[in-house]
């Protein structure tokens, strides 16, 4: 039985959380992804359900997505990429320094979030899953559009 990948989402940006599903179908399709809109659902679902990585927004509705890398580095030392549309350096050196492995300003490109993805599963990936991931190529017209293409 093949082991699956699960990611812990907390993210409630509808079009941010499009792109880590697409991003994820392209580059890991096998993944679980475990997702909520909510910082302390997130906490509750990071206590309940292992994870191999936790992809964090830094604003959430109801509590401060710093709260909740502090509340998650109590019980887990489970990868932690946040996201944020700031770009302010205080906020992401605070981000680091309390624990995230990863700060990624929004709006992120789809592939080199999933690069940084699995340089923090790195260690987790068997050779064969690290070679089954899809290479995006850019189409000669329309800029922003992808093809892909397996490689292995």
């Amino acid at each position: 039985m093949k082991v699956t990948m699960k990611a812990l989402i907390i993210q409630d940006d509808k079009r941010v959380l499009g792109d880590i599903f697409h991003a994820f179908q392209i580059c890991l399709p096998e993944a679980e992804l475990v997702c909520t809109n909510l910082g302390e659902k997130g906490i509750e679902l990071g206590k309940s359900v292992p994870v191999d990585v936790a992809i964090l927004d830094m604003n959430i509705p109801d509590i401060s997505g710093f709260e909740v890398l502090k509340q998650i580095r109590h019980y887990s030392q489970v990868p932690v990429i946040m996201l944020s549309f700031s770009r302010d350096e205080a906020d992401i050196v605070k981000s680091l320094e309390l624990g995230a492995d990863e700060n990624i300003v929004k709006p992120f490109r789809q592939l080199e979030f999933m690069a940084r993805v699995r340089a923090l599963l790195r260690k987790k990936i068997t050779p064969e899953e690290s070679n089954n991931c899809l290479l995006a190529e850019k189409y000669k017209k329309g800029g922003n559009a992808y093809r892909t293409k397996r490689i292995n």
